[in-house]
């Protein structure tokens, strides 16, 4: 099929849009990835969380399930269940107490939380111009006999 003649106005606007189009995908896609990363953050400290609160009541020689990865898991005797080793990266760790590394856990799980609501309303925000751009280009089309 031959190329249309289309109005140079037009056929500028066109590739504006492809332009457009292209760079919301990139930009959505990039969001998904984030999502994903997020979404795994989560899952992490909310395992941590459940594992530090089956730690509250037990006393020293009390017998723990400890998940190693993977839907696997260990059994460890507790030596003392109020000190928690929390990490601050690039594998530096301290010791606290089991209240404290409960609630940095859950702090860092509502900013998380937070993160996530953001990216999901960039999203929908991006997939909607997304939207609106290809529609314009089919809209373009049509007018122009290119879509049969």
């Amino acid at each position: 099929m031959a190329t249309p003649n289309l109005p140079p106005g037009i056929l500028q606007r066109v590739q504006v849009l492809q332009a457009e189009i292209e760079q919301l995908q990139l930009s959505i896609n990039a969001i998904e990835q984030q999502i994903s990363l997020i979404n795994r953050a989560m899952n992490s400290v909310d395992g941590s969380i459940l594992t530090q609160e089956e730690l509250e009541g037990k006393k020293s020689g009390d017998d723990i399930l400890i998940p190693i990865g993977g839907s696997n898991y260990i059994r460890c005797s507790v030596k003392d269940p109020e000190k928690v080793y929390i990490s601050l990266g690039s594998g530096i760790s301290r010791q606290t107490t089991l209240k404290e590394a409960i609630s940095r856990n859950k702090e860092q799980l509502s900013s998380l939380n937070s993160n996530m609501k953001q990216l999901r309303e960039q999203f929908n925000q991006f997939s909607q111009m997304l939207n609106i751009k290809r529609t314009e280009l089919v809209k373009i089309a049509q007018d122009y006999q290119i879509l049969s």
